[in-house]
């Protein structure tokens, strides 16, 4: 199961809610399209969704609908410009656990990332516990700069996991006994466990 499920066609928009939820660590699939979205549901079930309703190939009822029909969501946040009393009421009635407008106070970055917290909590590897130290902290304290490109990408960054999107990452020492500096472990992303090339050695 994977974190968050963004569906949101504008684009500004759409990477906003990526980047500030996997800065926060959780693990963030984004789409443009309702199709682009069944398709993920059909691969994965998602902890939460934010969903547009005005979508550019079918509307947002539509797959809050298939949401709701399918279980693979557990709470559903509605993410729109429209202020409709009316179709915010109605919504929520039908299970949607929040209604969010678009330029309202409840829309900007921190106040969505409190209310997910308070829906589904911390991000979801904080929950798997595995041992180590975060990447970024182990790459500042132990290794030389000259050595750190091994583990950025183009842009010097974190690169984004392929398999969930997150760009956090912990190294998972050997347990057998190590004698600093020489140690050993593996670098694994914090969303979904997948090793990342290189090994620690």
């Amino acid at each position: 199961m994977r974190d968050i499920l963004i569906v949101e066609d504008g684009q500004q928009e759409r990477e906003r809610l990526r980047d500030v939820l996997q800065k926060t660590g959780y693990s963030v699939t984004a789409c443009e399209a309702v199709g682009m979205a069944e398709e993920e549901l059909r691969k994965d079930k998602f902890r939460l969704a934010i969903l547009d309703i005005g979508l550019s190939d079918k509307s947002g009822s539509h797959l809050f609908n298939t949401m709701k029909r399918l279980g693979r969501v557990e709470f559903v946040i509605i993410f729109t410009g429209n202020p409709s009393p009316h179709l915010r009421q109605r919504l929520l009635d039908e299970g949607a656990a929040d209604y969010i407008v678009k330029g309202s106070p409840q829309a900007q970055s921190q106040s969505i990332v409190q209310r997910i917290r308070e829906l589904i909590g911390d991000p979801q590897q904080q929950q798997q516990g595995r041992a180590g130290i975060e990447l970024a902290e182990f790459l500042s304290r132990y290794v030389q700069q000259s050595s750190r490109s091994l583990f950025l990408d183009d842009a010097e960054q974190l690169p984004v996991c392929k398999s969930c999107g997150t760009s956090n990452y912990i190294v998972a020492f050997d347990r057998e006994p190590q004698v600093p500096p020489h140690i050993r472990g593996v670098v694994v992303c914090a969303g979904c466990d997948q090793v990342m090339d290189p090994e620690i050695s």
